[in-house]
């Protein structure tokens, strides 16, 4: 008794570490470190939240891929187990018939009618079956579309995928932006003393010529169409993988959340199927085959079985909150070229217009005698540490006059000043001057 009270606990111990490991490694999967980081906010909810909401979904996909199980209406003619049936029609999949979409009132669930023997449509659009009671073939009866569903075996799989498939711009944005990335890097784990390196190294044009800068700023706005071509594809593909019914997902289960409750789950009433079930149904049909061959000859029967399907109803949840998310990763994506034109724009007016802005303060007159480039360095440096962007500054004002900075500012007092920082000792701009 106590070696089995021993064994019980070493095993639960075993279980629970388990169980620790295993959270942590998800808890490390959806995590958000808060830091600075290379690229834009838009391409960071792209490349950073829309992996890390594709692998958790995997997860749950997968999770109930391998713990839930098929419930089938096994007649008791069927000389055959249930869990053969159930195994069976879990991988040959399951189908509905597409002409009862219009038919609710004669469906016992959707796209299911309520003799399961009705298998066609005749000219008067009426269910009836493609075969006699004599077991000919009847003519005058056009066989319905079947729709087959086998989604819940490989969509875990194409899910996770998308993980991949999203980080993709990323991975080419770094290859353009080499520059920024050491930069930042440089920023960060930098101190006061690196500000001359920095302005020697990244404002200096025999180091960092122009035409370098200018083609990474036409690369980053292909990287900003990338991202935008990403978005767009992973909702159409998405939309192609379901048959064509994942776009208009989400637009019908807002009207259906419309409705009030007594109509919204009344098939009869509302006319219409649950956009859930129209998306993908929880109930099927399968084609089961029995066959027997003794000495007294040989006996083949063909069974139509009903089985509900858990797994999809999870799926609809979790594709009902994939689909608002991959709204947002349009509308965030094409916001974030739009803010990149914006800048550019505002750059450029800036630079070849300067007379429209007056230049009170120094980050005002240092800009307008940078490139775009080394306006999106002095963005970013202040984003990240804004005493050095500030240090920057007068470093770009007093020892850079290979790129046009050395000015005489002249505030209304007539004094020169050149630095941000209020208690800079007079005898900096001297030495300027």
């Amino acid at each position: 008794m106590y070696n089995k009270g021993i064994t019980s606990f070493i095993s639960f111990a075993s279980f629970s570490r388990s169980m620790h490991a295993l959270t942590e490694s998800v808890w490390e999967v959806i995590s958000w470190k808060s830091k600075s980081r290379y690229d834009t906010a838009s391409d960071q909810y792209t490349r950073i939240f829309m992996p890390k909401l594709f692998i958790v979904s995997s997860l749950v996909m997968a999770f109930s891929y391998f713990n839930d199980k098929l419930n089938c209406m096994v007649s008791n003619r069927l000389d055959m187990s249930k869990e053969f049936v159930q195994e069976t029609c879990w991988i040959q999949g399951f189908y509905i018939y597409h002409e009862m979409h219009t038919k609710l009132n004669e469906s016992s669930y959707y796209g299911i009618p309520e003799y399961t023997g009705y298998n066609g449509v005749n000219r008067k659009g009426l269910l009836c079956s493609t075969v006699d009671r004599a077991g000919g073939k009847n003519y005058e009866c056009i066989p319905m579309i079947r729709r087959y569903f086998l989604h819940y075996q490989w969509v875990p799989f194409y899910v996770c995928s998308l993980a991949i498939f999203y980080f993709f711009p990323y991975i080419v944005f770094k290859l353009g932006n080499a520059d920024m990335i050491s930069l930042v890097d440089t920023v960060r784990g930098g101190v006061l003393k690196d500000v001359d390196k920095i302005a020697n190294n990244y404002f200096n044009y025999k180091i960092n010529s122009k035409i370098k800068m200018k083609l990474i700023i036409w690369f980053n706005i292909f990287v900003r169409l990338l991202f935008i071509l990403v978005n767009v594809t992973g909702f159409a593909l998405t939309d192609y993988v379901m048959d064509g019914r994942f776009l208009s997902y989400g637009i019908n289960w807002i009207k259906w959340n419309n409705y009030p409750n007594h109509i919204a789950h009344d098939i009869v009433k509302r006319q219409a199927p649950k956009p859930g079930d129209y998306f993908l149904p929880s109930v099927g049909m399968c084609d089961i085959h029995e066959a027997l061959h003794d000495k007294r000859g040989i006996y083949v029967d063909k069974h139509k079985v009903i089985c509900e399907i858990s797994q999809n109803i999870r799926y609809q949840y979790i594709f009902i909150i994939l689909w608002f998310f991959f709204l947002v990763g349009v509308i965030t994506s094409i916001l974030g070229l739009l803010h990149t034109l914006f800048t550019i724009s505002k750059s450029l007016f800036w630079v070849y217009y300067p007379k429209f802005f007056p230049k009170k303060s120094l980050s005002d007159r240092v800009h307008s005698q940078l490139t775009l480039r080394e306006m999106e360095y002095l963005d970013k440096i202040r984003s990240v540490d804004l005493t050095m962007y500030g240090e920057i500054l007068r470093e770009l004002t007093r020892f850079k006059p290979d790129i046009q900075t050395l000015k005489r500012f002249q505030t209304p007092n007539g004094c020169e000043m050149i630095t941000l920082l209020p208690t800079a000792p007079l005898g900096d701009v001297r030495d300027v001057v």
